[in-house]
């Protein structure tokens, strides 16, 4: 190697919990080797990747990666400590070591003593990465088995715990688990039990932060003793809780369920918060309304059909307003009433009338038609196997076919790889059944009885809760400014997925019998405007 040549370090420490050697140990030997009186060298830049495995491409780390491809004329020499510290992988070494070639650089690794200028130091090399990957391989083995055996006795690995959870240490010290933390129990069993009842989560995150009760992070912060940062509860939040795996205790990695050898999800906690039956059961109670083509998302106006009625004209969303009010005579101030106003009439579009009426009247009769009509059925639930998990059920087959065919490739012919093979062949295998099973089961559910009354339901929400309500049936309610007595509006309401359920499971509504009718109600429409309606619908 000629004298006066520029440098780049690669330094790097692994994500691996095996094999690694420090920076600063590294950085020592490099410049060491460079300031040497044979190279004079100079040390131009360092590309110092930490946390990064050792399988990763040097391409694709984030530092040398960068100086690759966009700052390939700034060195003339890559140099490492250890061979392993440029790659593991045999592939990956043979690729840096072409493009080297390519664009007339060299590769030095100190440790080695390899001079890659020669055909034999590039051979020599070529058998050392090998060498490499296969000890790599040998600790992703160790690893996964530390892994696997730490998991079959419910051992927690690392990390803070999840919410609703606390570490506790057992066989003096040597293992921790974890178990239900006492003192947040009751307000996760509160949380829990107010979204059964049918209570919105903004409504609790609201009452929650108005009780001062600590939220998740701040109640950690009070345990270990520092000051609490009085982190306000969002609906966000308890949403993201409810939804978590962690409520019957599943052990996930990379956001997905870790499996035992017969398929199961692995339950880290010996009694999780909640059975799967409850905690899918509360999902369902959760998950989003779907929204309806031309749907507005629901605002901030305090009526109770904010971003559900709509105009009967030119079927546009209403908006809510609030009037001003007056002042009379004697100097008292009179508020202003809510009213609803055709949003496509408001923006100076084509509706002809334009719906603007008080919300209030509309409102009660909404509350008087729900009451007086379904408000005695039985209340019914779409029952739910979860969500849909065709993307990873098809995500889990293109992994087995991947696995089985590295294995006839003899990706798996190193020592111990056979047993890491089989494995996580009858993982896959067994998750690809459950997924396919459970996909067949979410193809074939019916509606289910709750044991209450919608009308029992209804009268225990508050608005906000009841306009949920709404939305999450699909009902829809369509208004004329004038309708069939020309003094008076007219009202149209068409109680959506309440009506279907009931056709399903063939319940008797009130005026008839076997079979619901269609049920949509109406009052003081013309026949043009019930006809109109009814397209809509």
């Amino acid at each position: 190697m000629r004298p006066g040549l520029r440098y780049l370090a690669c330094l790097r420490l692994s994500a691996d919990s095996g094999g690694s050697t420090s920076i600063e140990w590294q950085r020592g030997v490099i410049r060491h080797h460079v300031s040497s009186p044979i190279l004079s060298g100079v040390l131009v830049g360092e590309a110092e990747d930490t946390d990064v495995s050792g399988s990763m491409s040097p391409f694709k780390r984030p530092k040398l990666g960068r100086w690759l491809t966009t700052k390939p004329d700034g060195f003339d020499v890559i140099i490492a400590a250890k061979m392993d510290r440029l790659t593991r992988r045999s592939t990956h070494f043979n690729e840096l070591l072409e493009w080297a070639e390519r664009n007339g650089k060299f590769i030095v690794c100190v440790e080695e003593g390899f001079d890659l200028s020669t055909p034999q130091g590039k051979m020599a090399a070529r058998m050392t990465s090998v060498f490499a990957e296969a000890e790599w391989d040998a600790i992703q083995v160790r690893i996964l088995n530390g892994v696997q055996s730490r998991l079959e006795n419910r051992s927690w690995l690392t990390g803070a715990p999840p919410t609703g959870y606390r570490i506790k240490a057992v066989e003096g010290g040597r293992r921790k688990i974890l178990e239900i933390d006492q003192d947040f129990q009751p307000c996760v069993e509160e949380i829990f039990t107010r979204v059964r009842e049918g209570q919105s989560t903004h409504r609790i995150a609201r009452d929650f932060n108005m009780r001062g009760v600590l939220t998740w992070g701040d109640h950690l912060r009070k345990m270990k003793g520092k000051e609490t940062k009085g982190t306000q509860w969002q609906s966000t939040i308890i949403n993201k809780f409810l939804r978590s795996s962690w409520i019957p205790g599943i052990y996930t990695y990379k956001g997905e369920a870790v499996l035992d050898d017969q398929g199961e999800p692995v339950i880290l906690p010996e009694k999780p918060l909640a059975s799967m039956d409850e905690w899918a059961d509360l999902v369902d109670r959760v998950k989003s309304a779907p929204r309806s083509l031309g749907v507005e998302s629901r605002t901030r106006g305090r009526s109770l059909l904010a971003g559900i009625a709509r105009c009967g004209e030119c079927n546009s969303p209403v908006a809510s307003l609030l009037g001003s009010g007056h002042t009379r005579r004697d100097g008292t101030k009179v508020p202003g009433h809510r009213y609803y106003r055709c949003s496509n009439r408001f923006k100076g579009g084509d509706c002809a009338t334009g719906l603007y009426i008080r919300a209030d009247l509309l409102d009660t009769w909404v509350d008087q038609q729900i009451r007086g009509s379904v408000g005695t059925w039985e209340m019914l639930e779409q029952a739910d196997g979860g969500p849909s998990q065709v993307q990873e059920l098809q995500s889990a087959k293109t992994r087995l076919e991947k696995l089985e065919a590295d294995f006839l490739a003899g990706e798996y012919d190193g020592e111990g790889q056979g047993d890491s093979y089989r494995r996580m062949h009858k993982s896959l295998s067994v998750k690809v059944a459950l997924l396919v099973k459970h996909e067949e089961e979410r193809g074939n559910l019916t509606p289910k009885a709750t044991g209450r009354k919608y009308g029992e339901v209804w009268e225990s929400k508050d608005q906000e809760d009841r306009r949920e309500f709404l939305r999450t049936y699909g009902v829809a309610v369509w208004a004329w400014r004038e309708g069939r007595d020309g003094n008076e509006a007219g009202f149209f309401m068409d109680l959506g997925d309440i009506q279907v359920m009931a056709n399903e499971l063939a319940l008797s509504c009130p005026g008839g019998s076997g079979e619901a009718k269609s049920l949509v109600i109406s009052q003081n429409l013309t026949e043009k405007c019930q006809r109109k309606a009814l397209e809509f619908a």
